[in-house]
């Protein structure tokens, strides 16, 4: 089983950063990385469920907040769906770390089988990416940066 980790420095405020990890309509640009329409329904509450939907309606994973601090830190756990088969389950975790005018955001995401971790890398680079990208033009909309 593998791990996917991240890490990456953005010119943004953590209340920017998390404002792009929980705001549906930004959540859909940066997760078209994986699919294009891919949406995602929660409640943004510990233990309340968390579904992925791609384009067509069907799931493409569902589990529960696992742990949710504002602008600190945000799990999801996955118990079915693309790469969750055969009863496993697995992690999404953001980590969003203040340093100075900059804030670090760690993304890990598993325990993944090999092959599905190799599938995600490339799509999970580009998200985080697109979070970056997404969060430092807020941060300067908003006229923090």
């Amino acid at each position: 089983m593998t791990t996917l980790k991240h890490t990456l420095e953005i010119d943004a405020p953590p209340n920017e950063v998390w404002r792009v990890l929980t705001t549906p309509e930004l959540i859909r640009e940066w997760a078209a990385a994986y699919n294009d329409g891919l949406s995602i329904r929660t409640s943004w509450r510990e233990g309340e469920p968390v579904t992925w939907k791609e384009a067509d309606g069907s799931t493409r994973a569902a589990g529960a907040v696992a742990a949710i601090q504002p602008e600190r830190l945000l799990k999801f756990e996955y118990t079915e769906g693309v790469v969750a088969p055969e009863g496993r389950s697995f992690c999404d975790t953001f980590e969003i770390i203040e340093q100075g005018r900059m804030t670090r955001l760690e993304f890990t995401s598993g325990p993944l089988r090999a092959n599905d971790a190799k599938a995600l890398e490339g799509p999970t680079e580009d998200a985080i990416r697109e979070i970056k990208s997404l969060a430092e033009e807020s941060a300067q909309i908003h006229g923090v940066r």
